[in-house]
């Protein structure tokens, strides 16, 4: 029996079943956002009939996709149909409840914003499942898209608190210094020179992005829409405006390096424009098997 306490109803638990026979490897795993434990409880990959009680729980078994998340999402395969990523079984009883008489859960871990965005992509690439699948879903709706030019002026982006670190690290590091000054305006000017040193701020006076349609000018299904708007123009132009700044430049691989990884064919226009800007070489080299 495990208890989680949970105060965010868009928390993603995540089940993974491991071999217990040599090396841990990875048998299969299951998502759900919790929040449909009380909405929606059969939207989840599970068998036929799931039996629902009047105190909150679910029971019953349930399905296991495979380390690509595989089937792992509710879209055309419906709830009980995993396809190529079925990897067995799990019985379980889930049971939500709200106890107000238990203490407030204890504060969340320190954490830099770079550590909070790894996280909140991670949580991200569970909800969407399978990348190809998710494609593919996106492809099937009824939609066309096409736009002429787009044009981005005067665009600043500030990435200032990626690189300061924990709050009150500034402080600590000037503490000393701090404590020698004579005068508050010598202090306050030794705390802004040190955090000028730590804030980049990205200019970009114009920024102008192709038409994007059929080459008989008719619209594109969605997922080819933002493939020649979002990954093949809009983010390798910005990256390539972005990597003049050295922290800015940082700052980007990082967080592009994480998503590829864990979308390797979102990322696909991405990783092919930033190579093209001659800085590629700055992207983490992340197998994404390692991630999944």
């Amino acid at each position: 029996e495990v208890l989680l306490r949970i105060s965010d109803p868009s928390t993603v638990l995540h089940v993974c079943v491991y071999s217990s026979v040599g090396r841990d490897r990875l048998l299969g795993q299951w998502v759900l956002t919790l929040k449909y434990l009380v909405t929606q409880p059969d939207y989840c990959k599970h068998a036929p009939p799931l039996t629902r009680s009047r105190d909150g729980s679910i029971s019953g078994t349930f399905y296991l996709s495979d380390a690509k998340l595989r089937g792992s999402a509710v879209r055309a395969l419906g709830p009980s149909e995993l396809g190529k990523g079925f990897s067995g079984e799990v019985d379980m009883r889930l049971h939500w409840m709200h106890a107000a008489g238990l203490p407030p859960p204890p504060p969340p871990k320190r954490r830099t914003a770079m550590e909070q965005l790894n996280e909140n992509s991670g949580e991200t690439a569970l909800r969407l499942g399978n990348v190809r699948e998710l494609r593919t879903a996106l492809s099937s709706l009824p939609l066309r898209l096409s736009c002429g030019e787009v044009a981005f002026r005067d665009v600043s982006v500030g990435i200032k608190d990626l690189f300061t670190g924990y709050k009150g690290d500034i402080e600590m590091d000037l503490r000393d210094e701090l404590a020698n000054c004579r005068s508050t305006s010598s202090r306050d000017r030794l705390y802004e020179d040190r955090a000028e040193e730590v804030t980049d701020v990205v200019n970009m006076k114009d920024l102008f992005l192709h038409p994007v349609a059929a080459k008989d000018g008719s619209g594109l299904d969605l997922t080819a829409f933002l493939d020649g708007l979002l990954f093949d123009q809009l983010v390798p132009e910005a990256l390539k405006e972005v990597f003049g700044t050295g922290l800015g430049g940082q700052a980007i691989g990082q967080i592009l390096g994480g998503v590829a990884a864990r979308s390797a064919e979102w990322a696909r226009g991405v990783r092919r424009g930033f190579v093209s800007s001659g800085q590629g070489r700055n992207i983490p080299r992340v197998s994404p098997k390692a991630v999944l």
